[in-house]
């Protein structure tokens, strides 16, 4: 736990008046699939009932699975990449996800890569059961790569990718939206503003909030191989915006293979992606006007490292100015997951948590996913092939005298099987021992919180609403 966490801990166990802080409660470390079953550069969103729902690839035979998770646990993986349907995989590139409520969205790349198209596949029930495979792009014989997938409409899909003349010539990004039951053609975002080729083995991402939509990626004209991003708002129709948002000038004479992430935030896109023109290869995280592409201030997202310190594959999610970054970093041989977070803009990160609690393992390529007050965090635990996933819930804490806790909407208290929820429109529970360390993560059902498995002694029920209100109370399980 970093030194911000530890400082709200202490003000948690506090009784004086003290003034509210926010602290991080881990859950524990999940598996998401059977070892030996995957893990390839997994990816994660958020259905409407808050269950996180992750995706990954699996080297041999080359595959897609998704698993939904829920109340401490993850649904039997199913297979996305079927029928017909041999994916791109690998630990840097693959498929990708998007959900809106209860729409979730895949899109991967068929192979062969030179011949073979991308394919989209909806669910309608957050994750659990999938339609039929869709073409993306047109018949124009182009080849693709590098998908990424973008939800704002549950029915208004939109598709970023890599797109290549005959024989990988001319590489360029290109976006395409879903219109009716079919992909609209797709619309240049890289070569009417960039200059050269685009980096062709780096990964893009689009992100869209309402109409306002923006695509990144990686540039390679040059050798300069800096992050740029087009903007839209019209829902992805045109792109009149376009610019550079990386000014590290990173010159790179081979190809690093690793691209940015980031979320739009009203007029603001917050964007994170590696470099290593300074002090070896590092994450960086930067701030953007949305509407002019106009660059903010950017920083190291874990500065002072050595060298030696190799950092890669962010991501990054939240709402406003709640901020959660993940990256994979290799420091004196040992390759672990951190993450690090913000209440308060680009200004309000502290030293970072590791996430991954298994040291002697290699862990990488991690994905986020922010909803209702908690990060989703997941990442390939290498030596066991698999998905793992953890839990950082943000925790609204005051040291306030210990009746006011007493005097909650929770019955019977002292409870024996059930915990009765009223006094707001509740729609997650966590449980929490004396230290705020997650015993079990609950689902409300009418009203209600299960609670007849619990040891005896004395918890906090941590509740969460669909605006990220959060409000924590004491309960005694007899």
């Amino acid at each position: 736990m970093n030194k911000h966490a530890l400082i709200a801990l202490a003000t948690f166990l506090c009784h004086g008046a003290l003034a509210q802080t926010t602290a991080i409660t881990w859950s524990a470390v999940t598996d998401c699939n059977p070892a030996g079953t995957g893990g390839l550069r997994p990816r994660v969103d958020v259905n409407a009932t808050g269950d996180p729902v992750v995706l990954w690839g699996k080297a041999s035979p080359a595959s897609n699975y998704v698993s939904v998770g829920g109340s401490g646990s993850f649904s039997t993986p199913v297979e996305v990449s079927a029928p017909g349907c041999v994916p791109a995989v690998a630990d840097w590139q693959g498929s990708s996800i998007a959900a809106a409520g209860n729409t979730v969205w895949v899109v991967m790349k068929a192979t062969p890569e030179e011949s073979k198209p991308l394919y989209v596949r909806r669910s309608n029930d957050g994750g659990f059961s999938w339609g039929d495979t869709l073409r993306v792009e047109p018949y124009d014989g182009k080849v693709s790569r590098f998908p990424s997938v973008a939800v704002s409409d549950p029915d208004m899909p939109l598709v970023q990718y890599m797109q290549f003349d005959s024989g990988y010539y001319g590489a360029r990004q290109v976006v395409s939206h879903m219109m009716g039951s079919g992909f609209m053609p797709p619309v240049q975002v890289s070569t009417p503003f960039a200059p050269g080729d685009v980096c062709d083995c780096c990964p893009n991402q689009i992100m869209v909030e309402g109409d306002k939509v923006a695509a990144l990626y990686r540039n390679a004209g040059s050798n300069i191989r800096v992050m740029w991003s087009a903007t839209s708002t019209d829902g992805g129709s045109s792109f009149p915006t376009g610019a550079v948002v990386d000014t590290t000038g990173w010159m790179l004479g081979q190809c690093p293979s690793s691209g940015p992430d980031g979320f739009i935030a009203g007029d603001s896109l917050y964007y994170v992606w590696m470099s290593g023109a300074n002090a070896g290869t590092k994450v960086y995280l930067g701030k953007a006007s949305l509407a002019g592409l106009g660059v903010g201030e950017q920083r190291f997202m874990h500065g002072g490292q050595t060298q030696t310190t190799q950092q890669n594959f962010p991501r990054i999610a939240g709402v406003g100015d709640t901020l959660g970054v993940v990256w994979q970093q290799i420091k004196n041989g040992q390759t672990e997951i951190l993450f690090s977070w913000s209440v308060a803009g680009i200004h309000g990160f502290g030293p970072p948590d590791t996430v991954n609690t298994d040291l002697g393992g290699v862990q990488k390529t991690p994905d986020i996913a922010y909803a209702d007050g908690s990060f989703h965090l997941i990442w390939h635990e290498v030596t066991t092939d698999q998905v793992r996933y953890r839990e950082a819930s943000l925790t609204t804490i005051s040291a306030v005298p210990e009746h006011a806790y007493d005097a909650t909407a929770l019955w019977p208290n002292p409870a024996t099987d059930v915990l009765q929820v009223s006094g707001g429109a509740w729609v997650r529970a966590s449980i929490h021992d004396e230290q705020g360390k997650v015993v079990r993560t609950v689902k409300i059902t009418a009203g209600t919180v299960n609670v007849e498995t619990l040891a005896a002694g004395k918890y906090l029920l941590r509740l969460s609403d669909n605006s990220g209100r959060t409000i924590t109370q004491k309960f005694t399980k007899q």
